[in-house]
């Protein structure tokens, strides 16, 4: 504890003094009551400050270096959970630009599994139009020989029946023997 000084022993004196005996100090005259107010309200707060200063200091100044503590350890807590919220920002970033270049690969490769299979189908139709067209020119070529054979036995029966009607005309008695002996002859072993 500090030694009291004069000048601070004589005020809480002085202080102490008029606190007990305010009579003596207002002197029955009426009009100097607002000033006795006024004086003692510096008096109280400067035995306040006094007292504050004598007991209180160490306690307000390690109450305020606590504080101090608590206030810087709030700070870098704070900074800890700004640094992990960045991190995890930057995470998310990468993530998304990891995620950006998947989805470019996964779509780029659905695009080429897509051309891939148009080739597909594109020659699957080739292949089925070849062989739809190896088929009706089969067809065709069927119709073709079937309209020649039946065009020949149409033009056979035409000829046949000019045959049988001229014949007669030009076939001579003698002819009609050579042709039977003939007939007879090619029949014989």
């Amino acid at each position: 504890m500090r030694a009291m000084g004069p000048a601070y022993a004589m005020m809480l004196f002085v202080g102490f003094f008029i606190g007990l005996f305010p009579e003596s100090a207002v002197a029955a005259d009426p009009g100097w009551r607002p000033t006795y107010d006024v004086a003692m309200r510096w008096v109280n707060f400067i035995i306040l400050v006094a007292i504050i200063v004598k007991y209180a200091r160490e306690p307000i100044k390690d109450f305020l270096k606590l504080q101090k503590g608590d206030v810087a350890s709030q700070i870098d807590e704070l900074d800890r959970e700004k640094a992990k919220i960045l991190g995890e920002i930057k995470a998310a970033k990468k993530k998304g630009v990891e995620n950006q270049v998947r989805f470019k690969e996964f779509k780029d490769r659905l695009i080429a599994q897509g051309e891939t299979r148009k080739q597909q189908i594109i020659e699957q139709a080739k292949q089925q139009s070849a062989i739809m067209l190896d088929g009706a020119r089969r067809k065709i070529e069927g119709r073709i020989v079937q309209a020649k054979a039946s065009l020949k036995m149409e033009l056979l029966d035409m000829a046949m029946d000019q045959a049988v009607n001229k014949l007669p005309e030009l076939i001579t008695e003698g002819d009609s023997q050579r042709l039977l002996d003939d007939y007879m002859r090619s029949l014989q072993p």
